[in-house]
């Protein structure tokens, strides 16, 4: 089982470096994700609190790093999350996708957008899909430059999704933005 573990992970890392090269000049933002996880532990329905850390400490022990160095975010001009190193922006995971599907209703401009997000993860390997885990309805208001480059966002809303018969339910917020100058 080691070795399957170790295996995959490889695979997973060597998959991941071109998405990695492509992350360069992404915008990025750091995400709050806070909220509740119901679960059932020994016959008793059991609560404890998350937050965008557990994500953070999950990357760190999967690619052996220190989660001091990690920050959850957004990336608005791919409609997904992810863990990147705080210091460059350097893409280290993917977190929950948002992007293939989801229903925005905006004004003419796209500076103020309300959608709501079917959620997915990567499926574990073998798979190569992507599963539906629940979904997301958020305000989302930009800025952009005068040649139609973005220039700030701000995403904020509420989530409620299921992995593995636990329920997680809560809110989430972008705050300041992260700079990607990684390779």
């Amino acid at each position: 089982m080691k070795l399957y573990e170790t295996l995959g992970m490889a695979m997973g890392i060597a998959l991941f470096q071109p998405l990695a090269a492509k992350a360069a000049g992404d915008l990025l933002y750091r995400l709050s994700w806070r909220g509740v996880v119901y679960s059932t532990v020994n016959g008793q329905l059991s609560a404890r609190g998350i937050s965008e850390r557990d994500f953070i400490q999950k990357a760190a022990t999967d690619n052996g790093m220190d989660p001091r160095t990690l920050v959850f975010v957004y990336r608005p001009l791919k409609h997904d999350t992810a863990v990147v190193r705080a210091s460059d922006g350097l893409f280290i995971a993917d977190v929950i996708q948002m992007e293939n599907l989801h229903t925005d209703v905006s004004n003419a401009s796209q500076t103020f957008i309300v959608r709501q997000i079917y959620l997915q993860m990567e499926a574990p390997p073998p798979a190569v899909a992507e599963v539906m885990i629940g979904s997301a309805f958020g305000i989302e208001t930009a800025r952009y430059d005068a040649s139609g480059n973005m220039i700030s966002d701000s995403f904020h809303g509420t989530f409620q999704y299921s992995i593995d018969g636990a329920v997680y339910s809560g809110s989430f917020a972008t705050g300041g933005r992260v700079k990607d100058t990684s390779p």
